[in-house]
């Protein structure tokens, strides 16, 4: 059941909240919003509902700060709304004192001033955060139709300094830019180049990064941008006077920007791709040698993540019927790679969007940790129902969750431990012979959770009773460039599968985006080569690409982690082997073993 605040209590929400000290977070509780929240039995329709990036709030945030900094956006080419007030006086003081993001505080003191709204929903003050994951997964269930209901307000958040906790000012930014005046004049001008890094260093890109940004928008049938002005799209915020092309092209093909993307463990990048930029802005001040790389990325990020973003949205708004949207959604190249505060939102904020009422009815009575993959393997059955799709993203792993067991094939999307399902079986280890063997695949032991195991053996029991099994024919098995190499970008060997499959360039940045993070050095395994099988027959509908990252330094491969399996359509199988060969460093020609480590999963 939706709740909401009522926005004509909202001066008097945020001065109790006020009086219990400047980390008062009481408004994510339970007992609090059933305090003060209205209880609906449905969505209520023309709610204000803020689609936005959740961020811990630093010590010296202050509303005249942000207000200061809403003006620096107008000045520099940003339309911005005012926060004067409207036909309801209110104390804008009100958005200080406690611990709800300065941003947040000053959007429902502008609804109430302006009488914009009766109601309004923020996920941290209406879904309460101290209730058990069951309880949680209902209120996520409920947020398509609450967006879809509302008037989506997209909120566009300051970059805040964390080492001093303040607000940047566009006095801030100009200083850190100037600081690279020399590097800008030695590339294309730094009157040319400083004016989109200036505006890129006041606002915090992260919201384009956050998942569920894209369920926001694409559930929403009014759409406005706060407190940057845009109405109708995710980047109407950024009109072509905020960063012309020729600026973003000259930021994007920055000869320092390559070896950037390769430090997987930077602390200044990682942090910036989670919305915090107090690292970026300290190496940014520290001038090092390729402190043009991280200015480089802030710049061309403030174009390409809303358009990338954009373009994204509007696929999944036109797909044509729930196969072609599922289609989307599990194979567009942003998704496998985007940047979440939890892995499995890539998986929760999305694959609703193909027909909620469909995935509420198949996902009824699902236990919490379950949700994920059965959502997966849901969105999968309507991709292999339909027939006008090449090929399609079966597994994927994300480096860092350690399922990577085979099993049965099951479609499945590796992200977090917590919720790997499938493939999680401790110390698992499976022989793939050469091509003309057979690959024999085995069901997994029962599932130690009770509740999910009963699940299982009700709904699936076929595919996971104890001596089910998959018998596989390997067409191929060879040793290729890695598909997740960045210098390939726009071209490279694996241009020659996508050719031979006859599809867009959707497929090769699917592969590759979705693979690049498995180059981490840490990770033990070839940046350069990966190894690659090709299956079918098993009771598949369609061959399968096995995809596995392999030791570094093994010109011979014996043993792969499975990173992601690719389905391709039947009569395409010819073509794919021979695209692989024409791409091959090499034939496997003995048995590899794909090996994972897997995990313990809890007993409850």
């Amino acid at each position: 059941m939706p709740r909401y605040l009522p926005i004509g209590s909202i001066p008097t929400l945020l001065s109790n909240l006020k009086q219990g000290g400047g980390n008062s977070t009481a408004y994510q509780l339970n007992r609090w919003q059933l305090d003060n929240c209205k209880i609906t039995d449905s969505p209520l329709q023309g709610a204000a509902v803020l689609s936005y990036r959740w961020r811990g709030r630093s010590r010296n945030e202050n509303i005249q700060d942000f207000k200061r900094w809403l003006s620096d956006c107008g000045s520099v080419g940003y339309g911005v709304h005012s926060l004067n007030d409207g036909p309801r006086p209110v104390d804008w003081s009100l958005a200080d004192g406690h611990g709800l993001q300065i941003e947040v505080a000053a959007w429902l003191l502008w609804l109430y001033t302006n009488r914009a709204a009766e109601y309004a929903w923020v996920d941290q003050m209406c879904v309460p955060q101290d209730a058990d994951e069951e309880e949680k997964m209902g209120h996520i269930k409920d947020s398509p139709a609450i967006y879809t209901a509302g008037h989506v307000y997209l909120m566009i958040a300051p970059v805040v300094d964390d080492a001093t906790g303040t607000i940047m000012s566009k006095r801030d930014s100009e200083a850190i830019v100037q600081q690279y005046n020399s590097e800008m004049n030695s590339y294309h001008g730094a009157s040319f180049l400083s004016r989109s890094a200036i505006k890129a260093l006041l606002v915090n890109h992260s919201y384009m990064r956050r998942v569920w940004t894209i369920q926001e928008a694409v559930a929403a049938n009014q759409l406005s941008v706060w407190p940057l002005k845009g109405e109708g799209s995710v980047n109407s915020y950024q009109g072509i006077s905020v960063m012309d092309w020729p600026e973003f092209n000259a930021w994007n093909s920055h000869p320092a920007l390559d070896a950037l993307y390769l430090k997987f463990e930077d602390q200044a990048v990682n942090g910036y791709y989670e919305g915090k930029y107090t690292n970026m802005i300290r190496v940014l001040r520290e001038h090092p040698s390729d402190g043009i790389a991280y200015l480089a990325m802030i710049s061309k990020d403030l174009m390409w993540i809303t358009m990338d973003r954009s373009g994204l949205v509007n696929d999944i708004k036109k797909a044509s019927d729930p196969r072609a949207k599922a289609f989307v959604v599990l194979n567009n190249h942003q998704i496998q790679s985007a940047r979440s505060f939890l892995a499995e939102d890539r998986v929760l904020a999305l694959i609703p969007l193909i027909d909620y009422p469909g995935w509420k009815q198949a996902t009824q009575g699902v236990p919490a940790r379950h949700l994920v993959q059965a959502s997966v393997a849901w969105a999968y059955s309507m991709v292999e129902s339909g027939n006008s799709w090449k090929w399609s993203i079966r597994v994927y792993n994300s480096p860092s969750c350690t399922a990577r067991g085979l099993d049965l094939l099951e479609p499945r999307r590796n992200l977090k431990d917590s919720k790997a399902m499938h493939g999680a079986t401790p110390n698992y280890s499976v022989e793939i012979p050469p091509a003309g063997g057979t690959l024999h695949l085995s069901a997994p032991p029962s599932h130690p959770d009770s509740v999910i195991n009963s699940f299982l053996q009700t709904n699936w029991g076929s595919r996971f009773s104890p001596g089910s099994s998959r018998d596989l024919r390997v067409e191929l098995a060879v040793v290729t460039p890695h598909p997740g190499q960045p210098k390939y970008w726009g071209s490279g060997p694996w241009t020659t599968i996508r050719n031979k499959l006859g599809t867009d360039e959707v497929f090769r940045l699917s592969i590759q985006w979705g693979l690049e993070p498995w180059r981490n050095q840490s990770l033990g395994l070839d940046a350069e080569n990966a190894a690659v099988v090709v299956v079918s027959g098993g009771g598949l509908r369609n061959p399968a690409m096995i995809i596995m990252g392999i030791p570094k330094g093994s010109s011979r491969p014996t043993t792969g982690q499975v990173m992601t399996v690719v389905d391709v359509q039947s009569d395409l199988l010819s073509s794919l082997k021979s695209g692989l060969m024409e791409i091959s460093r090499g034939e496997i020609s003995s048995p590899i073993t794909a090996v994972s480590q897997g995990f313990v999963t809890p007993s409850q």
